[in-house]
């Protein structure tokens, strides 16, 4: 008895060992699928059933994280460019419009012909005199300077012209703002160096004390000639490097290479029997700083842009530049609108409506090869405005 007792006892023990080894092989086993199965599983899987199960079930308390920057995107407007483009060629707009609307350009188009005796169409590659509006480049160029410690827009002209008429009374602003009292150049059809332009200037003296808002070519002139003493370089040499480079502007320039570009634009005004007529244009370099600069419309923009988005010049120089000084709401170069800043630019032949919204989303350029078939540019201006808010 005792004899069996033990061989039961014995092959009970024997099958208990059987049973722990089974199991854990068992359990190897399974842990081997699932090592496979994780395996194979792609991290892009594993990132969705991550993903769902954050969907389904609620996770547990962690870390808390710093928000991220939110992404400030400029959706553009869908704008119909129909009413537009139907308007310009109902007031017989001759020249390029180009009009940008919150991070799109709607419009860039030619009207009518840059040549009449050629029959050569106005393109957005035709490039235009801008007359006055070339001051808020060279207004530009001057805050760069202020900008560099180079002057202050409060110094008095004598600082860098001794013999400049009222010169320790008059500022620099007032040349920017057209307050000067200065009499100013009358332009000639000869040839003209800028040291002798502003000899010119200040021979012709003063008609009052600074302070009265007096539109005057010659505050620009004067301005133009101080951006090249304080830069060491030839004013085109100057706006080239600092203004038309990085605004990305590639189809701007000065008057001696106006004729060498690809598709310039011939001015016309309109004479009373309707027939169309080249008109008097003097020698460019009496315009020195004020009105001997030429761009495309896609140019102009560029340069709106540029300032808009601070490339040119900081925030304190572009608060300068758009603060009025006078009744006239005169800044540096631009009108400083209640919606807009405005510059206007006549030259014999060609005009010019230039504008962009305070907030910068939306851009009106026209530039445009007959100076007087349109009594008002800037009414233009507005109505495309209307047209776009519509």
């Amino acid at each position: 008895m005792a004899n069996r007792e033990m061989s039961r006892s014995s092959k009970r023990r024997s099958k208990k060992k059987r049973d722990f080894y089974i199991g854990i092989g068992l359990i190897f086993a399974l842990l081997a699928v699932i090592f496979i199965a994780v395996k194979m599983i792609t991290p892009e899987e594993l990132e969705n059933k991550e993903v769902a199960k954050t969907d389904s079930v609620a996770k547990a308390p962690s870390k808390p994280k710093m928000p991220a920057k939110p992404v400030v995107k400029e959706t553009p407007t869908v704008v119909d460019n129909t009413a537009i483009d139907t308007y310009l060629e109902g007031i017989g707009f001759s020249g390029t419009a180009l009009v940008y609307r919150e991070g799109k350009i709607v419009l860039n188009k030619g009207y009518k012909v840059a040549n009449r005796e050629t029959d050569v169409a106005n393109t957005p590659d035709t490039v235009y005199y801008i007359g006055s509006s070339q001051k808020a480049v060279i207004a530009t160029a001057i805050l760069q300077l202020a900008e560099k410690g180079k002057l202050d827009v409060d110094d008095p002209v004598s600082t860098y012209l001794p013999d400049f008429p009222n010169g320790q009374t008059i500022t620099l602003r007032n040349l920017l703002n057209h307050t000067s009292g200065i009499v100013g150049h009358t332009e000639d059809n000869v040839k003209i160096t800028p040291a002798d332009l502003i000899k010119d200037i200040e021979a012709q003296g003063i008609k009052r004390q600074p302070g009265k808002w007096d539109y005057n070519d010659s505050n620009y002139s004067v301005l133009g000639y101080i951006v090249e003493q304080l830069s060491g370089e030839k004013l085109d040499t100057y706006i080239q490097k600092n203004i038309f480079e990085p605004a990305g502007m590639t189809h701007s320039g000065f008057y001696t290479t106006f004729d060498k570009q690809k598709k310039p634009s011939v001015g016309y005004s309109i004479q009373n029997d309707g027939t169309y007529k080249t008109p008097y244009l003097p020698d460019l370099s009496q315009l020195y700083g004020c009105g001997d600069m030429y761009m495309t419309a896609n140019d102009m923009y560029l340069f709106d842009r540029a300032l808009s988005d601070r490339k040119l010049i900081n925030d304190a120089s572009f608060e300068k530049m758009f603060t009025a000084g006078s009744t006239s709401g005169y800044g540096m170069g631009f009108y400083a609108d209640p919606g807009s800043y405005n510059s206007h630019g006549v030259l014999s032949g060609w005009n010019v409506s230039n504008s962009f919204s305070h907030s910068g989303k939306t851009v009106v350029v026209l530039l445009s090869n007959i100076q007087n078939n349109i009594k008002s540019f800037g009414k233009v201006n507005n109505h495309i405005y209307q047209l776009l808010n519509n």
